[in-house]
């Protein structure tokens, strides 16, 4: 098990702070698609802002469960962009997700590898290296553009920009308000790593 992370910058809303907006962002979120909204770190720290959290919340939720791309190309891209960003608490978050979506332990370490890892089919590759270059350089190049396009519709194409690009953004916001990870998602980077 790994020791408790450092504490956060930004700590979550707790119980005291919880006026009637954050209550009913919370509430909404609970019943609809998150488990325990009420003690997730992440949700009770962009709680601070339940307006923002709560736009956020819908678009995410299209990222996690109505995105057009198959489930392990969108793993693909979401873990590889936090291991790249060095987003610990995403990634084991992720580790978690994957688990739930049925990928197997074994996806876990190419991915940290990246594109080079045998593991990966070529199209599997081309998703890793589309990935890099929008966290990179903010732009896929014109090869990976096209080969790309050869597997994925314009609305495949959409939701993998968005959800690299919102995962991104999500990780500098969780790397800089140091959101705390539970002991399951500790254990779960211990056995699986994480960045650092």
């Amino acid at each position: 098990m790994l020791p408790p992370d450092p504490e956060p910058r930004m700590p979550p809303v707790s119980p005291d702070e919880t006026d009637p907006d954050v209550l009913a962002f919370l509430e909404r979120w609970s019943s609809q698609a998150f488990r325990n909204a009420d003690t997730n770190p992440v949700l009770l720290t962009f709680a601070h802002h339940p307006q923002l959290a709560d736009l956020f919340s819908q678009f995410n939720i299209h990222l996690l469960r109505t995105n057009t791309l198959p489930v392990k190309q969108r793993q693909i891209a979401i873990m590889r962009t936090a291991w790249i960003c060095k987003a610990t608490y995403m990634w084991s978050s992720h580790l978690n997700t994957s688990r739930r979506a049925g990928l197997e332990p074994d996806f876990y370490r190419p991915v940290q590898v990246g594109a080079d890892d045998p593991y990966f089919t070529d199209f599997e590759r081309v998703v890793i290296r589309a990935t890099e270059e929008l966290v990179n350089e903010r732009k896929v190049s014109e090869e990976n553009w096209r080969l790309l396009m050869a597997e994925w519709n314009h609305q495949q194409m959409l939701d993998f920009l968005f959800t690299v690009g919102t995962y991104a953004a999500v990780a500098g916001v969780m790397r800089s308000t140091g959101v705390q990870r539970d002991e399951e998602l500790r254990a779960l980077a211990a056995e699986y790593g994480a960045p650092e």
